[in-house]
């Protein structure tokens, strides 16, 4: 019987996005599973090429002329049959490729190198040498050439090494043609492994002498040295023994000849560094985590079951609960994945998980080598790893006996990726946990409205706790109106009132930490004579001011330039840089507290290797009085000597020009609050704002989440935002602004016939075309196009998007645009 597989192909275009069939040759029929990774003879060239295998049948749908399957590539599937469901869920959910889904849960480390060779034809290698000379003489010299390349590399050539030759390609066909060369396709599948080598003696180190005298075996005077150095250890790295014994391999090769050592090659773990440490201490759960816990466990093996949603007050121990949760799912055998948000948070988490659960965890994030993600890979898959915490992408992970997924501090965006897939790893962990029966624990303080208002339509089961673990109150919030300090003459960023509490949180020995969510100098650098604004050259932004370096930043693109001294549209002398940045506080805060020791943590400090751990340990060791930071400081670090914490600018992101403005604002506030007190000692904050009187402000200072909830959810319906309507937003850029305006205005044309041609005449739930808040954005001018699910069922408008700007791409847009479709945005700039 004959059996056919359809394949996913490895191709980055909408053209290939669909299944391809392909016929398995006999020698393959019982290797090839769905999930395996196969090679196929791919376009007219029949290219090897790695492709996935999602279906196998045996019969043929149509009458086709049918290419078969090269090899197979792995002993057993790498994808499991739900995550092929998962990777059909996510292409239709997310309008995106087969493979954009595929790459997300591929093994890092894996990939197929495929390559062409040239090597002289049967007929050729059959000539005598007279016929071969004769051949040789009717050749020009570039094929004389080819041919004398190809004898030099033993028979065989890759055609890449012949690439400097003028027209390569036509003279090789041509040769191939005349049957003078073999031109074929090979390839190599490589894994990102490191081995080591260990070498032992191969009897025992008591019968060495007598088996010497017996095989009559003379040893020179390092090989002497190798064997009276492993009767002495059981085995050695080979590396080691070299460097130790200034050995040469062909000494320790000799030995291998003689029968007296074993050379074994085993796997090596990358595994990741974290150089963060925490003492341990001994935890008592209270009776609210107690009963969160116990909520969780008593229904783990229960089917049909509610994610959860764990809103707990700043301090109030979710990690521990967390942790009491994967303990019972450990000693039933089932394993866990955390993920954190920010590679921030992970060394704290890391290091309290390590101390209490050893080598079973693992890591897995962006900062991660490609070799360090492969052996984290394979240990899950060799069941090594029975915990993962990582960013979003650790979901993914290949766990066989998954029990538990807890997303911590669920409500910040960085579990939306920006890169196709657009995927929300909340959406993500709820598909996986309701197909496979996993406890899914969504916890934070400051819960996103969309999701908190699933909880409270009976979607989650809402477990909370409402005291800190150490039973302290939350620290109280003083507001400063900096209107008022400027007029009492003060033009620093830091209140008197600030001033005033830092020096007394200091003089009682205890810490402080300042939070402005802006890195960098100063927000732009003017010119006051004239207005001019230092601008990227590549995006529609001014450049952040670094006064380190006098250079003027793009914090997209990366462009930077240095600040002249005079104004290059009016030559004047008067240029300034505008606003604060985090390097700006830290001047001004030497400038009045000069005896204190100041860390600054934000992408600038701690885009270094190791240099994150560094900031943390020198803070927790209390070798400085004062950490400045942005977004990072805002969850999950917990230092006991902090008592202080100044909030410096708490309004800044109420005038950001997106609906989810107020929420961000109010949750930066908790969470950053949330950082003083969390010891014995009692914290307290000051918030430092112009606006006093704004909703969510007067909500935060309060800790009053269900307060600002209410207010926020009736603005939210009003405006037919998120929850009560999804959005999908479309993006069209190029480098040729009139080219993206012509190509947008396809778009919305060619969706307004096809949706006129359903009878549907009201666009009011179609907002634009418009150019971007942030219209250029490395040398890419960028119009959008947003629509709500407005009185249109949601999958209509899905299809008919997915139809203009996939099926019909090629019709609709030009080659050199191009289109991002995300569904329910973080932001719409």
């Amino acid at each position: 019987m004959e059996k056919y597989a359809k394949v996913i192909v490895r191709s980055n275009t909408f053209h290939t996005d669909n299944l391809f069939t392909y016929k398995i040759p006999e020698f393959l029929k019982n290797q090839i599973y769905v999930g395996h990774r196969v090679l196929v003879p791919f376009g007219k060239g029949n290219k090897p090429t790695e492709a996935f295998v999602f279906k196998i049948s045996d019969t043929l749908e149509e009458d086709i002329k049918l290419k078969e399957v090269v090899d197979v590539l792995d002993e057993e599937p790498i994808f499991k049959l739900e995550d092929l469901e998962l990777v059909n869920w996510m292409k239709n959910r997310y309008l995106c490729t087969y493979i954009d889904c595929i790459n997300l849960i591929y093994p890092k480390g894996y990939k197929v190198n495929n390559y062409k060779v040239v090597s002289l034809s049967d007929e050729v290698l059959n000539l005598n040498e007279n016929e071969f000379t004769d051949l040789l003489s009717s050749l020009d010299d570039i094929q004389k050439d080819i041919i004398s390349k190809i004898n030099i590399s033993k028979g065989k050539l890759k055609t890449e090494k012949l690439k400097k030759i003028p027209n390569i390609n036509y003279i090789l066909d041509k040769m191939s043609k005349k049957n003078i060369i073999n031109l074929k396709w090979e390839y190599k599948n490589h894994k990102n492994e490191k081995n080591l080598c260990y070498i032992s003696l191969s009897i025992e180190a008591d019968e060495v002498d007598d088996y010497l005298k017996k095989n009559k075996i003379n040893l020179g005077v390092k090989q002497k040295e190798i064997v009276n150095f492993l009767k002495n250890n059981d085995r050695v790295e080979i590396n080691d023994l070299i460097d130790i014994l200034k050995a040469s391999k062909q000494s320790i090769l000799s030995l291998q000849n003689k029968n007296l050592i074993d050379i074994k090659l085993e796997d090596y773990y990358r595994n990741p560094e974290n150089a963060y440490t925490l003492e341990q201490k001994e935890i008592y759960l209270n009776e609210e985590q107690k009963n969160a816990c116990n909520k969780v466990i008593s229904e783990m093996f229960d089917q049909n079951k509610k994610p959860y949603m764990l809103h707990g007050v700043t301090g109030s121990g979710k990690t521990e609960v967390y942790m009491e949760i994967i303990d019972y799912a450990l000693s039933q055998g089932l394993d866990s994945i955390v993920l954190v948000p920010e590679i921030a948070l992970t060394p704290q988490t890391i290091t309290r998980f390590k101390n209490r659960f050893g080598d079973i965890v693992g890591v897995f994030h962006s900062q991660l080598s490609e070799g360090q993600k492969h052996d984290v890979y394979k240990a899950i898959k060799a069941g090594n790893i029975r915990i993962l915490i990582g960013a979003r992408s650790a979901l993914f992970a290949p766990f066989n006996s998954l029990g538990v997924i807890i997303i911590d501090e669920f409500h910040e965006t960085s579990y939306k990726s920006e890169k196709n897939p657009k995927f929300s790893a909340i959406e993500v962990a709820k598909f996986i946990s309701n197909k496979n029966d996993i406890s899914l624990v969504l916890g934070s303080a400051t819960p996103s409205i969309d999701e908190y208002y699933k909880a409270k339509n009976g979607e989650y089961n809402l477990i909370e706790i409402n005291q800190r673990a150490n039973k302290n109150p939350l620290p109280k919030i003083e507001v400063v109106d900096m209107k008022e300090e400027l007029n009492k003459g003060n033009k620093s960023i830091f209140s008197f009132k600030l001033q005033d509490e830092i020096k007394q949180a200091i003089k009682n020995n205890n810490q402080v930490i300042l939070f402005l969510n802006r890195r960098g100098y100063a927000s732009f650098v003017s010119c006051r004579s004239c207005g001019y604004v230092f601008q990227c050259e590549n995006c529609d932004i001014s450049l952040t001011y670094h006064k380190g370096k006098n250079i003027g930043r793009c914090h997209y693109c990366g462009y930077e330039r240095e600040i002249p001294k005079e104004c290059p549209e009016c030559s004047s002398i008067y240029v300034k840089p505008f606003g604060v940045g985090t390097q700006k506080i830290e001047e001004e805060l030497k400038v009045i507290f000069p005896e204190l020791k100041v860390l600054r943590m934000d992408k600038d400090t701690t885009s270094k290797k190791g240099s994150l751990e560094e900031i943390l340990n020198k803070f927790k060791n209390k070798e400085a009085d004062i950490l400045i930071g942005t977004q990072m400081l805002s969850k999950g670090l917990d230092f006991d000597n902090v008592t202080l914490v100044g909030i410096l600018s708490a309004d800044m992101m109420l005038n950001f020009p997106d609906f989810k403005s107020f929420e961000t604002t109010f949750q930066l506030i908790t969470q950053v609050s949330g950082r003083a007190g969390r010891s014995d000692k009692e914290g307290k904050v000051v918030l430092q704002t112009y606006d006093t009187d704004h909703y969510s402000i007067r909500r935060a200072i309060n800790y009053d989440f269900e307060g600002f909830y209410e207010d926020e959810i009736k603005i939210r319906k009003a405006f037919g935002y998120a929850p009560f309507n999804n959005m999908i937003s479309v993006v069209v850029s190029g480098e040729n602004e009139n080219l993206v305006k012509k190509n947008i205005q396809n778009m919305y044309d060619s969706i307004i016939y096809l949706l006129k041609g359903r009878g549907i005449t009201d666009f009011e739930f179609i907002l634009g075309p418009n150019p971007c808040s942030i219209s250029k954005i490395n040398q890419n001018y960028r119009w959008q196009i947003l629509f709500k699910d407005d009185n249109i069922e949601i999958n209509l408008l899905k299809g008919i998007i997915k139809y203009i700007c996939i099926t019909k791409r090629d019709v609709v847009f030009s080659k050199e645009i191009n289109i991002s479709i995300d569904i329910n945005p973080n932001s719409v700039l």
